[in-house]
């Protein structure tokens, strides 16, 4: 494990079946959290300026012990990933990789089991509150078969997130809201095709406006996209 943890302050944010149980997590006590200022979209009361949430994303990841994780990205001796990159840029959007504390790496983005897993699974125990990647608005609050109880967020400039297998919607989560950085969207569940509690999220790109929607979208590797280089270093 390593000796330190490193804080990060982001100084700017633009508007813009799946898991199984993991073992116990052993998070440093000194795990690293990222340090988000408000960030304002128009005058105060404006409907364009949502409220920033409490979620401080962490800056490490981990992959789960005692499970066989498909499509890990690189990690350290023990199960760190080495190049983890907790706030990236997607088309211009600033994001939250994992928009979940203190979880572990349950799957990556990739092929598996012959069919595209098309976003990443995160979970913990206790299951964990999931929050918003960043500012955006609700245009979809419901249950389906596959992903079961889901949202999803578009936060402009064609990008958009999905939170999938919750086991309930946050007070408010509805169609048409605006919605802060870090605001709460529900609680990691099993509903839908899941095997335990965990969070199923994915980055997705695209014009909206097809014949599916949402589903019509272009899904991306969380892990692959450029850090955003804006942050500070600082030794905690």
């Amino acid at each position: 494990m390593r000796a330190g943890a490193v804080g990060l302050v982001l100084a700017a944010l633009m508007v813009s079946a799946c898991a199984s149980s993991p073992a116990p997590i052993d998070h440093r006590p000194s795990q690293a959290i990222l340090r988000m200022p408000p960030v304002d979209f128009g005058p105060p009361g404006d409907l364009r300026n949502p409220p920033q949430g409490p979620f401080q994303p962490n800056a490490y990841l981990r992959t789960c012990p005692g499970m066989r994780v498909s499509n890990a990205p690189a990690m350290d001796g023990d199960r760190w990933l080495i190049d983890f990159k907790p706030i990236i840029v997607v088309y211009g959007v600033i994001l939250a990789t994992s928009p979940v504390n203190d979880v572990c790496l349950a799957s990556g983005y990739g092929q598996r089991d012959g069919r595209l897993h098309a976003g990443i699974d995160l979970t913990s125990r206790p299951p964990g509150i999931v929050y918003s990647g960043a500012p955006g608005r609700v245009i979809e609050a419901k249950n389906s078969s596959g992903y079961g109880l889901n949202v999803v967020l578009d936060h402009g400039h064609g990008v958009y997130t999905r939170y999938a297998h919750l086991d309930y919607f946050a007070p408010g989560i509805t169609p048409g809201v605006s919605i802060g950085f870090g605001q709460p969207v529900g609680q990691m569940g099993a509903t839908g095709n899941a095997q335990a509690a965990h969070l199923h999220y994915e980055i997705l790109t695209g014009n909206i406006d097809n014949p599916r929607g949402a589903y019509g979208l272009t899904s991306h590797d969380p892990f692959s996209f450029p850090p955003y280089e804006g942050a500070l270093q600082a030794g905690y």
